[in-house]
């Protein structure tokens, strides 16, 4: 991907920075200068500032003028006022790409009189530069060094604890650069986001294209509050959705939403309806809620993840209640919860006790065999042809409660482990969830398990480990799975017409 110019913002060797100084909390380049050399960047840093001779132990140059080499990438949080004499000395240097994270633009809307975007997009041309923003956060880049651990980051508040094949380009700084914070969503991280501001210059076309063959990306992210190249978006987005799935957030559509979108960036909302119908026509996974985002690009990027072949889903419980409400939800959702063949039924039931239930939902219920809620009864039913998707509901950690019980020593004195399980407790996870990974590969069946225990529970991360999907309740992953089957039947029929 390095001959497309969006590679010089995300992979620079240089960087020059206006609006950095000694101070810690006083200006917002101080704080970004901060997080680019806290993050290993390994190239050359230029801080540019009138007054000083050192910033952040970096030599300081009163002017871009005296840097001693052309930059590749030049970083401006200054007052609006004074960017376009910086842009016009940028120019003349012969720097070709910016960062300008100064807001102050097109965003004023009572201020008829403000004409700065227009005069930045100006000297932009006339020198032939690229810039992103005004008003954006800048980029953050976990693939600049793909041997170690080093990043560009001008803008994430916690670093991630490892690369992802996820990229996001964003039409909101805080959503390019906080929704990583949550530690529930420890194994969910990120490789590439790009803060697009107000788009003067660059806009989600470029960055459609650029993510649409780069190898570090799998999944594409977007936050949309306005599409400037209507067709050429539609267009390329058709083409991107046959590769990689393309997850989108919309801040438009209510009048509240659309009124706040043009205090925010300056951008014009779309009509709802419009929105809706390019999402169907693209293939684009619509998303309305934050956590949903953050859920299905999660799955998405399971290593291996198999998209499902249809909307049948076959659900295994150890407990009624959750089982009937799992049903309830996935039909709502527009998934089907088909009643077994007489065949499956009966080769279940000669399986379970006769309080279970073996219809579908399965609710093994006083089934202590756990092979069965593991590994048999998900075999089976992918064997058998007659769901597409299953989730298991109860795969909860036992390790934690045994070692609970040899605390307590009046259990310990007395407690025996099965005979099936005395030497192999501590290697459970492999016997138990390996197996049906692999299944879900070979059958290409997606596997859900749902850990009421939480998400960061040692056994759901045992499952994780092991390429598995969990959750801590079922209402999330059900409503995920209708979402990502339409995208996939979307693809299908897409393939099927040529």
């Amino acid at each position: 991907m390095s001959s497309h110019f969006l590679h010089d913002f995300l992979s620079p060797k240089s960087i020059a920075i206006y609006g950095a100084n000694n101070t810690f909390g006083t200006t917002m380049g101080t704080m970004l200068l901060i997080r680019i050399i806290n993050s290993n960047f390994k190239g050359k840093i230029f801080p540019i500032h009138l007054k000083l001779d050192t910033v952040l132990g970096y030599k300081a140059y009163k002017t871009i003028a005296e840097v001693p080499e052309v930059p590749d990438l030049v970083i401006i949080v200054l007052p609006p006022k004074v960017v376009p004499q910086v842009f016009k000395e940028c120019g003349e240097k012969g720097v070709k790409k910016i960062v300008l994270i100064s807001g102050g633009f097109r965003e004023l809307i009572e201020d008829r009189s403000n004409t700065l975007t227009d005069e930045i997009i100006d000297i932009s041309n006339s020198y032939g530069m690229r810039f992103t923003g005004p008003n954006c956060l800048g980029v953050y880049n976990s693939w600049i060094y793909p041997e170690d651990n080093g990043r560009l980051n001008t803008m994430m508040w916690r670093e991630q604890s490892k690369r992802s094949k996820f990229s996001m380009a964003s039409q909101s700084g805080t959503l390019a650069s906080q929704l990583w914070l949550d530690a529930e969503y420890p194994d969910f991280s990120v490789g590439k986001v790009i803060s697009v501001g107000n788009e003067a210059n660059i806009d989600l076309v470029d960055f459609l294209e650029y993510f649409k063959d780069d190898e570090e990306t799998d999944v594409i992210g977007l936050y949309i509050e306005e599409i400037k190249r209507g067709k050429q978006f539609l267009q390329l987005a058709k083409e991107v959705t046959l590769k990689k799935p393309i997850v989108a957030i919309y801040g438009g559509g209510s009048q509240a939403g659309n009124r706040a979108i043009k205090s925010h960036t300056g951008s014009i909302a779309g009509n709802i309806k419009i929105f809706d119908a390019m999402i169907k026509e693209t293939g684009i996974i619509k998303i309305d809620y934050i956590e949903e985002f953050l859920d299905i690009c999660s799955m998405l990027l399971t290593p291996n993840f198999p998209y499902p072949k249809g909307k049948r889903i076959g659900i295994i419980t150890f407990a009624g209640g959750p089982g009937a409400l799992i049903a309830n939800n996935a039909e709502r959702k527009g998934l089907i919860v088909p009643e077994f063949s007489e065949s499956l039924q009966s080769k279940l039931k000669s399986m379970l006790p006769h309080t279970a239930s073996w219809s579908n939902p399965i609710d093994i219920t006083f089934d202590m065999n756990i092979f069965n809620l593991y590994i048999n009864f998900p075999k089976i039913l992918m064997k058998s042809g007659e769901i597409d998707i299953i989730i298991i509901y109860g795969a909860m950690g036992f390790q934690s409660m045994i070692s609970l019980e040899q605390k307590n020593n009046r259990v310990s004195k007395h407690i025996e482990l099965r005979e099936d399980m005395r030497d192999r407790i501590d290697d459970m996870d492999k016997l138990v969830i390996t197996p049906t990974i692999k299944n879900s590969q070979k059958y290409s069946v997606p596997v859900i398990y749902i850990n009421p225990q939480s998400y960061a529970n040692p056994w759901s991360k045992k499952i994780r480990e092991h390429g598995g999907i969990v959750f801590q309740f079922w209402d999330r992953p059900v409503n995920c799975l209708a979402k990502i089957c339409d995208y996939a039947e979307y693809r299908r029929n897409i393939k099927l017409k040529k």
